[in-house]
């Protein structure tokens, strides 16, 4: 819809437009003559959220950003507003207002007082402790749970009333001030007792359950955290337990400093087994050079018995000597050990001394010199001998030691990395569960609510909202009006103007005639009706210029597809406009109300026939006179035919067909249909080509003849009945 339109549908409706709507505030005005008075009181409360200080503040303190903040006022609005609050609000005014014995003005009022105790009469027993207010909410609690249908469930659940919830919560406003650490609380209700009470209750309660559910969000964290701190300790105190019960079983003390000590201790093995294996070789090497030097005296002493027995001791002594010494037996055992060696040297140094009376060699030695050379050294041949094998032994001990040491590496480093990993976890459990106890106690801190303004007793009522509900009652009802008359327009399916006609009916536009009944109070009908007259006529001109045929007259059918479509009218107002640019005009109509007539100059007549058996056969319109009319065709220059409807009528094709042009009358005021379509193509098909068919369009309203008419000239009065037919006969 163009804006031009709605101005025309503006401007049409502007008389309901107004009426209706001074009717309906005039209506709400008496309505809310006994609007009851309210009172309202306010509170603001310091929450602390955005700029609060807690535990975990400071410098370094990670700043909570502006959808944080937001959510966190959310949940508090939302935790003031929960119908778990309400209904513990509306419990506790019920309760102070039962312990009431008489009325208070700074609780309960006369009328609510009087209106409550009409209500609560058996019960009251049941639900009043006197003069304990916690008693007597717990029982009025336990009253309402006890069953589904009670008298404080209805109460609370009533649509209006001091303990109904739904009308606590509609009084009840919550906002966020500005972007401060500010709550404000507003209630209203008409009685200021209950009002001030009310939100005094209000407030307690959601700072006390808003506290609540804070507390309440570590809770379970912390408790998940304590099971999960005890499973990790249990878990590892299990994997140390297994890592002790291995040592045991294997003779552990520490792993990693018993096999360095075997290992070096291994490694010095090594090293005096290669020192010793050298001085024995060398004894060895010393003792084969000093026997060449004796010669058969060193075979007789080599295949002595008892020297050789005394050598065999020797050796196992020392043996256990240096044994004794390696594995750090007591001073004691050793000291006995080298005092056994040193007789069992002694001993040996008397039986050589016995075999070898000569005193010089073949070299010519001393034979004591040499002999002593040669018992040195078989006795150092002997005793490096003895330690060999005491290395040797220690040398398949260190191999059975690094055989057991070996897989036990591996199986202590599992055990280990399986403490290290149980240890790291407990740890960070340990963490979080720190964290969790500090946000706790962080939470409790920062959340410490506090009533800065309390709600002041409200002394005086507020201002009346019936004139705002009068004025919103008629912007209301001019809106919904407005909406209607837009939306009839545009759901508006009727052919309306000439432009649409053309489009449905696929004919082109002859004139159109406006709506008489809309210009009747509004616009000059003569001057407007002339105008359209005037422009039929000059189309009229052209189409006939168009189709020269022979003769001086001009047969015009005017037909409708339905009846009451205004064609007589508008036939006749051709004919008459006609004769007064001084045509001669013949108007022939089976209209009741049209009489056999004809003017003094003779140049316009007007007849009227009936529906006969001829009518439907007849070729001209003599054929559908009545015998006794004479009519000369040649004296007019025009005759005009009017046909009955042809949707209860037959078509008479040879006049149809005959005629030079054929007017098909619509109403504007109506849809174009399906059968209006049949119609015209019954209609199309019994003219023939060379009958001209056009629309003329009739009921059009004022503002869909501008296209026509150009602008349509408004009065700047009302006329009087007598005026407005004075100019209607001057147009014409």
């Amino acid at each position: 819809m163009t804006f031009i339109q709605f101005l025309r549908v503006l401007s049409k409706n502007l008389k309901w437009l107004i009426i209706f709507p001074v009717l309906v505030a005039v209506l709400v005005y008496f309505l809310t003559s006994k609007l009851p008075q309210e009172y309202q009181t306010q509170t603001s409360v310091y929450t602390g959220i955005a700029s609060g200080y807690g535990l975990t503040s400071g410098e370094d303190a990670v700043r909570n950003d502006f959808f944080t903040i937001n959510i966190a006022f959310d949940n508090l609005l939302a935790t003031v507003t929960a119908r778990q609050t309400i209904e513990d609000v509306a419990i506790k005014l019920l309760a102070q207002h039962l312990l009431l014995e008489m009325p208070d003005p700074l609780i309960l009022g006369d009328k609510s007082f009087a209106a409550l105790k009409n209500r609560i009469t058996d019960e009251r027993a049941l639900l009043v402790v006197p003069g304990n207010f916690v008693a007597t909410v717990d029982k009025i609690t336990k009253y309402k749970n006890s069953s589904t249908d009670n008298v404080v469930i209805n109460l609370l659940n009533e649509p209006k009333g001091h303990y109904s919830l739904a009308q606590i919560s509609k009084n009840l406003t919550a906002t966020r001030k500005s972007t401060s650490d500010f709550v404000d609380l507003t209630f209203k209700s008409d009685d200021p007792g209950v009002c001030i009470n009310t939100l005094k209750f209000v407030t307690e309660g959601f700072i006390e359950k808003y506290k609540y559910l804070k507390g309440s969000e570590t809770v379970n964290v912390i408790k998940w955290f304590e099971a999960r701190l005890k499973e990790a300790a249990a878990a590892l105190n299990n994997s140390e337990n297994k890592l002790k019960d291995f040592g045991i079983r294997n003779k552990i003390i520490n792993y990693y400093e018993q096999a360095k000590a075997v290992a070096i201790e291994n490694e010095t093995n090594e090293t005096e087994y290669y020192k010793e294996l050298m001085a024995y070789e060398s004894h060895k090497r010393a003792v084969a050079r000093l026997e060449n030097q004796l010669e058969s005296r060193e075979i007789l002493l080599r295949n002595n018995q008892e020297l050789n027995k005394l050598r065999k001791q020797m050796a196992m002594a020392n043996e256990e000597y240096e044994r004794a010494k390696i594995y750090s037996n007591s001073p004691e055992k050793v000291a006995q050990l080298a005092t056994k060696v040193d007789a069992l040297k002694q001993e040996v140094r008397v039986w050589v001394l016995q075999y070898y009376a000569l005193n010089n060699t073949i070299e010519s030695v001393p034979q004591n010199i040499v002999l002593e050379q040669w018992l040195k050294e078989i006795i150092g041949q002997d005793a490096s001998e003895a330690r060999l094998q005491v290395y040797i032994d220690r040398r398949k001990e260190f191999d059975r030691k690094y055989t057991e040491f070996s897989p036990l590496n591996m199986q202590i480093s599992r055990l280990e990395r399986e403490i290290s990993v149980a240890e790291k976890q407990y740890l960070e459990i340990l963490h979080g569960y720190h964290l969790a106890k500090l946000r706790q106690q962080n939470i409790e801190m920062a959340n410490n609510l506090q009533v800065i303004d309390n709600p002041v007793f409200p002394t005086k009522p507020l201002a009346s909202k019936r004139i705002l509900l009068v004025v919103l009652s008629f912007l209301a009802a001019f809106f919904f009006l407005l909406v209607y008359f837009i939306a009839r327009e545009l759901l508006d399916s009727s052919i309306k103007n000439t432009e649409r006609a053309e489009e449905l009916t696929g004919l082109k536009t002859f004139s159109a005639l406006p709506n008489r009944i809309a210009l009747s109070n509004s616009l000059y009908i003569g001057r407007v009706e002339n105008t359209l007259l005037d422009y039929a006529v000059s189309n009229l001109k052209i189409e006939l210029e168009n189709n020269p045929l022979a003769g001086s007259n001009y047969l015009i059918t005017v037909i409708s597809s339905r009846e009451m479509e205004g064609k007589t009218y508008a036939a006749q107002r051709l004919a008459e406009k006609l004769y007064s640019l001084d045509y001669s005009v013949l108007f022939i109509s089976n209209d009741d109300n049209i009489d056999d007539a004809e003017t003094d100059d003779r140049k316009f007549r007007t007849l009227r026939y009936d529906i006969t058996s001829k009518f439907f056969t007849a070729k001209t319109e003599e054929n559908i006179l009545p015998e006794f009319s004479r009519v000369n065709r040649s004296a007019y220059n025009f005759i005009i035919v009017e046909i009955p409807a042809i949707s209860i009528n037959a078509i008479p094709n040879q006049l149809i067909r005959n005629s030079r042009l054929s007017l098909l009358v619509l109403d504007a005021r109506r849809s174009w249909t399906a059968s209006d379509e049949n119609i015209l193509k019954l209609f199309r098909k019994a003219s023939g080509e060379e009958n001209k068919i056009m629309v003329w369009l009739n009921y059009v309203e004022p503002e869909n003849l501008e296209n026509m008419v150009g602008e349509m000239p408004k009065p700047k009065k009302i006329q009087s009945r007598a005026a407005l037919k004075q100019e209607t006969d001057e147009a014409t």
